[in-house]
């Protein structure tokens, strides 16, 4: 069956009128279009304040000043609790003491007992194993925690000291060409090596880049999060038949989401993730993001019936070639926008002309 256009459908639930009986008679026989439209309700009967805020920690996680004496506590009989360092959607990140050798490291501690999450996690520790780049975080063990609802995953990694990529642009709103093309070109250069591989992250977005610090006054970049990740077979389909996301799940943070993500296309690839760079590319050098939007409906709507602003009417005097790359990166048609080669070829380019002037 031939499902809803995109572009109708983001009309449709936005406005409410264009093409209403027609997509009205095509949902009442197509699940997966029933499904989606579903979704879009969901998403967008969120807090309009804080329409994508993450999911709120559970209280069995929570730090003994707001409930329950966890600081301290053992996991899996090495690592000791000190303290809540991040949350995310998924889970928790304590940092915590390794009492084999006495050293920190963070415990990804997923929220809930869930065989979904579970699988996500052990696929999280697959991925980082899988590529084995210095850019993605690396995952060193995968243990269990049993709270009040059931035991849980928690991963094991790096504990990282330094900022994330949105807590800088929090504090300096725009970035310059050098410092853009001096973070984003190593995650390019990660990403580039995960796609070599059949890894696409799906959740690329300035949370899950992180400048940690690496001697005075020096850091490196790194790629977190690869929770969503999604593995693909040489032939390019989905490894596995174990399919953790079903056809019109929406998986992502809408601002950096690709439209075939954002209308839950089920053939999702690397270009979803060459869309996601080319976002924080564009918000790194104008300070805004190209879709703008306060809702889930609203943001879908402008990436179906909008054109982006071209990043050199925002930034005066950008390089051209800058500019170029980034509105070919977020092209609407995947089929238009570059692999992350070229882009990466592009922006190392770049980095060796400034570092020569």
């Amino acid at each position: 069956m031939q499902h809803i256009d995109p572009e109708a459908l983001a009309r449709l639930f936005v406005d409410g009128e264009n093409d209403r009986e027609a997509i009205e008679q095509h949902l009442d026989a197509c699940d997966d279009c029933r499904e989606l439209v579903a979704a879009y309700a969901r998403a967008s009967d969120e807090s309009s304040a804080h329409p994508f805020a993450p999911t709120v920690i559970r209280e069995e996680l929570l730090p003994p000043s707001k409930t329950g004496p966890f600081v301290g506590r053992i996991v899996a009989n090495r690592y000791r609790l000190e303290r809540v360092v991040g949350e995310g959607g998924m889970g928790v990140v304590w940092a915590a003491r390794d009492l084999a050798n006495e050293r920190e490291v963070a415990l990804k501690i997923v929220k809930e007992p869930s065989a979904e999450l579970r699988k996500r996690s052990l696929r999280e520790a697959c991925v980082t194993a899988r590529v084995g780049h210095p850019t993605l975080i690396e995952v060193h063990d995968v243990v269990s925690l049993e709270t009040e609802k059931g035991e849980v995953p928690v991963l094991v990694m790096p504990l990282l000291e330094g900022e994330s990529l949105d807590r800088m642009l929090a504090r300096r709103a725009q970035l310059d060409e050098r410092e853009t093309i001096a973070i984003l070109e190593p995650v390019v250069a990660g990403m580039c090596a995960a796609h070599a591989r059949g890894v696409i992250h799906r959740d690329l977005k300035p949370p899950n880049v992180f400048l940690a610090n690496d001697g005075p006054g020096s850091r490196v970049v790194v790629v977190l999060d690869f929770g969503l990740a999604k593995l693909l077979s040489p032939d390019g389909s989905d490894a596995g038949a174990d399919k953790l996301t079903r056809t019109g799940a929406l998986l992502g943070t809408p601002f950096y989401m690709a439209p075939e993500q954002l209308f839950g296309e089920s053939s999702v690839d690397g270009r979803a993730d060459v869309w996601a760079i080319g976002v924080m590319l564009y918000e790194c050098l104008s300070g805004r993001k190209p879709i703008e939007g306060r809702s889930y409906g609203q943001i879908a709507k402008n990436v179906a019936v909008k054109a982006i602003t071209p990043l050199d009417a925002l930034v005066p005097g950008v390089d051209p070639r800058l500019a170029a790359i980034a509105a070919r990166m977020l092209e609407k048609e995947r089929s238009l926008r570059p692999d992350l080669l070229e882009v990466h070829a592009t922006l190392g380019m770049l980095n060796l002309a400034r570092e020569g002037g």
